[in-house]
């Protein structure tokens, strides 16, 4: 049974697959002035099967890679307004038995681009309050790939989007460009869940 160790990792890898074997994609982006993060999910889906050898969902079994699941959410927190979340892609943990769970923002510079962000925001909360045991969490993402964002502008979108979760403590933040174009950029923002009987990462507050 096939799994992955680090989002962050995974989703760097598959950027540069971009620039190595389908050159053409990251200009073709670039030059969009508005989008959608639907053909990112299918497109790492895909990715993650072919590249790593992942198998998606078939004959009954849940397979190692998946879109689209409602994942619980912890209702200990003072703010939680809902029951589950609906995730963009779930990838089985390298250990089997846990699951990374991915929410993914595909954000262009325009005048929409504050309102996705604030979007992304709100999935980063919830990502970092996920029902762990129950759902054999090993980590909880956003991952946001921008188009056409100068760097300043960049960074100060991805400071809210981490400052709107609150203090995490055990959290990490990925980021990088895709070569060949300007302004294409990326960002995987992960809180990484203990394994049953470890301590708590993060107290519940409001």
């Amino acid at each position: 049974m096939a799994g992955i160790q680090d989002v962050a990792a995974a989703f760097s890898e598959f950027m540069q697959s971009w620039q190595q074997e389908r050159h053409y994609l990251p200009s073709s982006i670039s030059v969009l002035g508005n989008g959608f993060e639907g053909w990112l999910k299918f497109e790492f889906y895909f990715w993650l099967i072919r590249a790593r050898g992942l198998r998606g969902p078939h004959d009954g079994w849940m397979g190692d890679v998946g879109v689209e699941y409602k994942v619980a959410l912890d209702q200990r927190w003072s703010q939680m307004d809902i029951v589950t979340k609906q995730c963009d892609l779930w990838i089985r943990d390298q250990d089997e038995q846990r699951f990374h769970f991915i929410e993914l923002k595909a954000p262009f510079a325009n005048g929409n681009q504050g309102k996705l962000f604030e979007s992304a925001a709100r999935d980063y909360w919830y990502m970092t309050r996920l029902k762990a045991q129950a759902e054999k969490v090993a980590t909880g993402s956003v991952i946001i790939l921008g188009v056409s964002f100068e760097e300043t502008r960049w960074e100060e979108h991805l400071q809210r989007v981490e400052e709107y979760a609150g203090y995490v403590e055990q959290s990490s933040k990925a980021s990088g460009v895709v070569p060949g174009v300007d302004g294409l950029r990326w960002a995987v923002l992960t809180m990484h869940y203990p394994q049953l009987g470890e301590q708590p990462l993060a107290q519940v507050t409001a």
